[in-house]
């Protein structure tokens, strides 16, 4: 009998999550790397104050609870199918 491999689970979920939070931190800072790329960077905390707003913690935070859900039960779906 299989069991569901809980620890591949959480590497799949924190993987995507870091994939997201990279596209997160591209996506609300390209202004300030357009700029960079000119010679006029912004200090870092400006860059991290308008990518770390709560409500982007909190969109991370729910994708990262659907990412496990939806693993979750993709293996136990793929075990119920090995059983019959």
């Amino acid at each position: 009998m299989e069991k569901v491999n809980h620890q591949k689970i959480i590497i799949n979920t924190f993987l995507k999550v870091l994939l997201m939070i990279f596209v997160i931190f591209i996506l609300n800072s390209w202004p300030n790397i357009k700029q960079s790329f000119s010679g006029n960077v912004p200090p870092l905390n400006y860059w991290l104050d308008h990518s770390l707003k709560i409500s982007n913690i909190i969109l991370i935070l729910g994708f990262g609870g659907y990412f496990y859900y939806k693993d979750l039960t993709a293996q136990k779906e793929t075990i119920e199918k090995a059983k019959k």
